[in-house]
């Protein structure tokens, strides 16, 4: 029993271990059969079905209204035929292979019911409207943003394809409610249009929407009709040799590859596959090569950068983790998906929150903050939605406007999300769903455009696994996580940090502390801080206030800075060496970081460093950079 228990658990620690890598891992034995299949993989090629508003399983019935957007008949949709659009009351001669299309029409329709648009050619984009079972249709090509985009009322059904793509939605021909939508991996799925036209079952999708097991499946069953795979197969039999960083489509999917076999005393018993999606490389390179000579497009792209850079100037850092989060950071301003800011107290959380606004299309309408933790639960639905007047004791005779109805139009910072009550979030996950709400109180449905962020401290997975957070909830606000590393792990930036932050605390004591020693410096970058930021902030606030110099030394920190230190928790870029040969290498290296940061912009580096010009330029010439 005991070591059945020791084999679930490793199995268990395993599968987190495989999930945590950032590239798809797939691992399948001599026989073809999945050993593993990481979440990252499963992102990419859309295995988890959890996604969008969701459907019930079931299949199309003769009379169901049908949507479709393709832009090339019969490539990624199933090998649709022309001769299939006739069961939609389409005219089979009207189309060939590769055309562009869009198309309403009905299952089992008569001929010429079905209306519908199409060209040959990437030569514009492809737009129709309709108003059916008193629904407000809209199915559009946009091939400039590669977008196939199905509206159905106000809510929109997107797929963006990198070379071929079909999107197709249903609607019940009784109640004309959405019952099937095409999401990322629907090969496979094996939920083509031509799948489900011909009447293949549907699974569920949408929260509640179970992943399927694809452990010891093979591999073909989920990755069909694709060389790479085919290759992957001959690897784990050992009949060929593996290989690296080469370019694929699978499923539809630009990625790029890397296989290699698995031996066990010298005998090939698998393969692995590591696996990245490019899909957005591939769209950034075919926008730079189309807009290199459009003037107006190289001098928006200036600005942009210009207004992100003012945007998240406050936010220093220029280690590999904070880079990352702040790539993330950059790319979640571009866009209005909710995003869910992740990390301990005092990682700068709020900062980032506000950074994103500022460089968002929003950044001229108002940023909102609410605490969830800091509002008592039976206040807390009327501080979020507002109330009308006399909705409860001691309410204004005016009534009050709501958080959401003052960040209308801007930006919605839910800090410590974790800390909503479990009374509020279905009521929060409604609005979150249709964007609709009442105030308390009221009658009157009212509706917002608002981006949300969301940030908290706590492993959020696991209050769901604890019941202490709706699972459902979870996917809505984790559309875009980033995570901020710990001051622990970033301690190459704790000089960039301390340089801002001693101005910021001279400017508010009114004190005029210009730098602090090499040595207090060391103390500095070896202490664990467990506060983070905040915590930096403290202590150097602390150390300005007792300084009796223009220099904060050691003996200004904190006993607790000092007694870490003095228990050898050195800090690595130390090195061993006499005291001038380490500042020396310490001094270099933070050149090094600042020039990075910056771009290679020498006077702005010589702003954030704190020293003067002639001095600046003697140490590059000193160290050779």
């Amino acid at each position: 029993m005991v070591k059945k228990i020791e084999v679930i658990f490793i199995s268990d620690f395993y599968k987190k271990s495989v999930d945590l890598i950032d590239e798809g891992l797939i691992v399948i034995d001599n026989k073809g059969k999945i050993k593993i299949y990481n979440r990252e993989a499963a992102a990419i090629f859309g295995i988890d079905p959890r996604i969008g508003p969701g459907h019930e399983a079931g299949k199309i019935k003769k009379g169901d209204i049908v949507l479709i957007a393709d832009n090339a008949l019969g490539r990624d949709d199933g090998n649709l035929q022309p001769k299939d659009l006739t069961e939609l009351g389409a005219e089979c001669t009207d189309f060939k292979r590769d055309d562009a299309f869009i198309l309403i029409g009905k299952k089992d329709a008569k001929n010429g019911e079905a209306v519908y648009k199409k060209t040959e050619y990437e030569n514009g984009n492809l737009s129709m409207t309709k108003e059916i079972l008193k629904r407000k249709i809209k199915v559009e090509i946009n091939f400039e943003k590669k977008l196939l985009q199905i509206k159905v009322d106000n809510k929109k059904y997107p797929f963006y394809f990198s070379l071929a793509a079909g999107n197709l939605v249903i609607l019940d021909r009784e109640t004309a409610k959405v019952k099937f939508y095409q999401t990322r991996g629907y090969t496979a799925r094996k939920e083509d249009i031509k799948s489900i036209l011909k009447g293949k079952k549907y699974i569920r999708k949408g929260p509640q929407g179970e992943v399927p097991k694809i452990y010891d499946k093979h591999i073909s069953s989920y990755h069909p009709d694709s060389h790479i795979i085919k290759r992957l197969l001959k690897i784990a039999k050992g009949d060929e040799k593996g290989i690296k960083n080469q370019e694929a489509i699978i499923n539809g999917v630009p990625t790029r590859c890397t296989m290699s076999s698995i031996k066990e005393n010298d005998k090939v018993i698998g393969a692995m596959l590591k696996v990245e999606d490019i899909r957005e490389l591939k769209t950034i390179i075919a926008e730079r090569d189309k807009a290199l000579n459009s003037k107006n497009y190289l001098e928006k792209q200036l600005n942009k950068r210009e207004q992100r850079d003012e945007a998240f100037k406050e936010i220093l850092g220029a280690s590999e983790k904070f880079e990352k989060a702040k790539k993330m950071a950059y790319k979640a301003s571009e866009s209005i998906s909710n995003v869910l800011l992740l990390g301990e107290s005092g990682t700068g959380k709020n900062l980032f929150a506000k950074a994103i606004h500022n460089a968002s299309q929003r950044k001229k309408e108002n940023f909102v903050y609410i605490n969830c933790a800091s509002i008592p639960e039976n206040l807390f639905e009327s501080e979020l939605f507002g109330y009308e007047k006399g909705s409860f004791t001691g309410a204004l005779d005016s009534g009050k406007e709501g958080k959401l109805e003052k960040a209308d139009k801007g930006t919605l910072f839910l800090d410590e999300i974790a800390e909503l009550p479990l009374s509020l979030q279905a009521k929060f996950l409604h609005f979150l769903q249709s964007r609709k709400y009442t105030r308390v109180g009221g009658l009157e449905e009212k509706e917002v455009d608002v981006r949300f962020v969301f940030a908290t401290n706590k492993d959020l997975e696991k209050q769901v696994r604890n019941g202490e957070f709706r699972e459902d909830l979870y996917f809505r606000i984790n559309v875009l996580p980033i995570y901020l590393p710990p001051l622990r792990e970033r301690r190459e930036d704790i000089p960039l940090l301390v340089n801002k932050l001693l101005g910021r605390i001279n400017k508010k004591l009114s004190t005029n502390i210009k730098n602090i020693s090499s040595e207090a410096m060391k103390y500095l970058m070896s202490y664990e801080w467990k506060g983070n930021i905040r915590e930096l902030e403290n202590v150097l606030e602390r150390a300005i206030n007792i300084c009796d110099n223009e220099k904060i030394r050691v003996n200004d920190l904190p006993a607790k800075v000092i007694k870490q230190f003095s228990q050898d928790q050195r800090v690595k870029v130390q090195g061993i060496g006499s005291l001038e040969e380490t500042v020396e290498e310490a001094e270099k290296e933070l050149i090094q970081k600042v020039l990075e940061y910056t771009d290679g912009s020498r006077k702005k580096a010589i702003e954030i460093l704190g020293i003067g010009k002639t001095s600046f330029y003697e140490r590059l010439k000193k160290y050779d950079l």
